[in-house]
Parts: C-alpha cells; sequence; structure tokens
C-alpha cells in the first residue's frame, strides 16, 4: 500500500485561443476543478503567457503551451491561427495528450468546437471527448445550418 498513488482524475481542456473562448473555458475549467479534477489547459505559446497571468491561484488550472509553428513576427489572424492548429498544433497537442495520460488519468478532453483538430487528437490517444460552445446556442444552430443552407440554395457556398 506504500506505493499507492492518490492523484486526481485529469481534464484537458483546449480552448480556441482567443479571449471569447478562453475566459469561459476557465471558468468551466474551474468549475472541474471544484468536483474533484485537476485540469491542464493547454493553449498557443503565443497567448499562452497572457493567459497565465489571468488565472487565479486558488483555481488550480494548469496552463501548458504547445508551439502553433507560426514565426515569431507572423500576424495572428483568423486565417494564421486556423492554419497553425490545422497543420501545427495536432503533433504537439497528442505528445502531450500521451505525456499527460501515462498514468490512464485523463479521463476527457473538452474541446472548443472551434478548434475542432483536437477532437481527431483525442480519439486517435483513445481518449474521451466533449465539445464546448461559448457562445449563445443559436449561434450554433446558424453555423450547424450553414451546409444544409448551401445544400438547399438558400445561400451560396460563396456567401
Amino acid at each position: 500500500m506504500g506505493n499507492m498513488k492518490c492523484t486526481r482524475p485529469k481534464i484537458i481542456l483546449v480552448p480556441y485561443p482567443a479571449q471569447g473562448h478562453v475566459t469561459p473555458m476557465l471558468k468551466l475549467a474551474a468549475a472541474f476543478n471544484n468536483r474533484g479534477f485537476d485540469t491542464i489547459m493547454i493553449t498557443p505559446e503565443y497567448i499562452h503567457h497572457q493567459i497565465v497571468s489571468y488565472i487565479e491561484p486558488k483555481d488550480q488550472i494548469l496552463c501548458m503551451p504547445i508551439p502553433d509553428g507560426l514565426d515569431k513576427d507572423s500576424p495572428r489572424d483568423f486565417f494564421a491561427i486556423e492554419m497553425a492548429m490545422e497543420k501545427n498544433m495536432p503533433v504537439h497537442l497528442e505528445g502531450m495528450v500521451h505525456k499527460l495520460d501515462e498514468d490512464g488519468e485523463v479521463v476527457c478532453v473538452v474541446v472548443d468546437l472551434l478548434a475542432s483538430w483536437a477532437i481527431e487528437v483525442a480519439n486517435r490517444c483513445r481518449v474521451p471527448v466533449a465539445g464546448f460552445w461559448p457562445a449563445m446556442l443559436a449561434t450554433y444552430q446558424m453555423i450547424a445550418a450553414i451546409p444544409d443552407m448551401v445544400r438547399t440554395g438558400l445561400i451560396s457556398d460563396t456567401g
């Protein structure tokens, strides 16, 4: 019994790297912590340093950066971030999930649905995944309806 390890189950959270997405995910992480989970927020390096200063020590949220693969002087606009998330960050997230799950205690990866690339990573790592949408439900329903609106000709595929 002396070698038993007493640790809490871990939940990894992957927000879309923007304020309106990170802040609600931090609140969700704090709620998970209050219910007995260790929470690890994984963010691109460029935003990590901005986020860390806003995390309340009492919330006990571990924030870990992964490389985004963008040059230091590259713009961080929507398209650059999207490209980095699709092409550069999955391999780094996958390595991080494997490292954090060495003891088999990662019980879930919570993914902001705008960072949906992380769903595939969680699936490859065989860790259950849950989607998180920080905006209003109406916004999600509108976005989810776009393929049907294009298919029926209500809108064109070019907007």
